[in-house]
């Protein structure tokens, strides 16, 4: 009986499904547009789960690209990575993770650090370990430095001298990219370089009997079942977690980014229909279709013919790949607005001309509306930022300094108010004056939030749980708090009281309705 309650609400919800069709929604602003309410009470398990899909690898082995969903299907743009059984053996960029290295550029801290980990007591162990470890830091890493490094610096401290020494971690890390012929010449290879018999030991343990490869693949999941409709599969190349794009369906038509193409694919069959060498390789930065155009930032910004595929325009001076582009009014001109490496940057939508460029620039989408723009910059003195826009600039009115490691997540404008989820912090700031109306220190880091029935949805504790707080300026006041197991990373999606989200294996989809709707 239950699974035929199910099965109701489900063929309910398709009759007013609503299109969350392109990064951040259909809008490219993180608000739901449907009015379906949600409900703020779960119990122990979670919200009930109506179907999870077959396995699509994340992470090293298939990004953390998020879902969109066009008519009732959902979409995915996967670099799906395999092991491919092989004589040979490679250093990959996993070698280096995998035996614990970080890349560190201060060489006496580097010294410092080895030392105090050779010279440590055996005899210090459990909690006075811990502690000694805690000193350490407080004592060696400033307050950026600490947030950064040490887990990985105590977790050194843990092992002792059972760890890899840190010169033959650099070592291992310049040869990133190396493919020995056999087994045999790996293993001279570890010989002529002297590594110590710990080292050897680990290296060979990490390198597996495998060459990395990869197919940039394009996935059309059903919205009712979660039941995969069609696979279209393109020859890619290993690139890893930065391949994180998130694709685009557009009149009938998806627009994804694989590991060094871009690709045109029917919504419907998945045929191909075009696709066409990116500037560089490994974007995380999602797709924006407008009109006869399609922009992408792929180490360069580049508008692509939505019919062809060919390169219209490439702005060469503006460079990243992990923030999108996004649309701007200004007046009776259309324009383009994006966050690069270095600055926030106006461009001509026909020509890629940079019409001007304001300070800030990073790796977060900035959100537009009306004659504000506000965005999330990698540069710690600016931190989130409100921006009046005008045909000569955008000049910053207000901004909020944050310290953060992460800094892709993007903002919410709602009613006036910016709510802001990313790098530990939780704000609701006044979009025309800039005051802080609330911030809480949260778990939460790159995935981005959305508003959904006056509710701010974020992802926390690296994805694990799902949190709803009133979307109010008044206080921070949480709503719920429910355990869904998704990915820290990709964003989750709400259509019409249903969740979407990205688990480590797949893509899960959850009731969050008040109540089970039956025609």
């Amino acid at each position: 009986m239950k699974q035929a309650w199910i099965f109701l609400m489900v063929s309910a919800v398709i009759l007013n499904a609503a299109e969350w069709n392109q990064w951040r929604g259909a809008d490219r602003n993180g608000l739901v547009t449907d009015k379906t309410p949600l409900r703020t009470e779960f119990d122990e398990t979670g919200p009930e789960q109506l179907w999870q899909s077959e396995e699509i690898p994340s992470d090293d082995d298939g990004g953390h690209g998020s879902l969109v969903v066009s008519g009732n299907r959902i979409y995915m743009g996967i670099v799906w990575h395999l092991d491919v059984p092989s004589k040979q053996r490679e250093i990959n960029e996993l070698t280096p993770r995998r035996l614990g290295f970080r890349n560190i550029s201060d060489k006496a801290l580097v010294e410092k650090m080895e030392q105090a980990r050779v010279n440590l007591n055996p005899r210090l162990r459990g909690a006075k370990l811990d502690e000694w470890a805690d000193n350490w830091v407080k004592e060696n890493l400033d307050a950026k430095l600490a947030q950064s490094l040490s887990g990985w610096v105590k977790g050194r401290f843990k092992k002792g001298k059972a760890a890899v020494p840190y010169a033959e971690l650099v070592k291992v890390s310049r040869k990133v990219g190396t493919t020995f012929e056999s087994d045999a010449a790996f293993k001279a290879w570890i010989k002529e370089e002297n590594f110590s018999e710990l080292a050897a030991d680990q290296i060979i343990k990490v390198v597996p009997s495998s060459v990395r490869q990869a197919k940039d693949v394009v996935v059309c999941i059903d919205g009712n079942t979660g039941k995969t409709l069609w696979r279209a599969e393109a020859p890619g190349e290993p690139t890893g977690r930065k391949s994180s794009s998130t694709p685009s369906v557009v009149d009938g038509k998806v627009f994804a980014a694989g590991s060094r193409h871009a690709y045109c694919v029917d919504a419907k069959s998945g045929k191909s229909l075009w696709s066409t060498e990116l500037p560089g390789k490994g974007t995380a930065s999602s797709f924006l279709v407008h009109g006869d155009k399609a922009f992408i930032m792929a180490g360069k910004l580049v508008a692509l013919d939505v019919e062809t595929g060919k390169e219209l325009w490439r702005a060469n001076e503006l460079s990243a790949s992990n923030s999108s582009p996004v649309i701007w009014e200004d007046q009776d001109k259309v324009r383009l607005i994006v966050n690069a490496r270095s600055n926030v940057s106006c461009l001509d939508l026909a020509t890629g001309e940079v019409l001007w460029t304001a300070q800030g620039g990073g790796e977060s989408t900035p959100v537009v509306v009306g004659d504000w723009l506000v965005a999330y910059s990698r540069q710690e003195k600016i931190g989130l930022a409100g921006y009046k826009l005008s045909s000569d600039g955008a000049e910053m009115v207000w901004n909020y300094a944050l310290e953060a490691r992460r800094t892709q997540s993007t903002p919410v404008i709602f009613e006036g108010h910016v709510y802001f989820a990313g790098g530990e912090n939780q704000m609701c700031v006044e979009l025309a004056s800039g005051k802080v109306k609330w911030h809480e220190k949260r778990k939460c880091t790159i995935s981005s939030p959305l508003v959904a029935d006056g509710k701010f949805i974020v992802l926390e504790k690296n994805g694990s749980d799902l949190v709803m707080l009133k979307a109010s300026p008044e206080a921070h006041q949480e709503l719920a708090k429910t355990r869904v197991k998704a990915m820290w990373c990709p964003s989750p999606v709400v259509s019409n009281g249903r969740l979407f989200v990205r688990k480590s294996n797949g893509v899960a989809c959850y009731n969050l309705t008040s109540k089970l709707v039956v025609p």
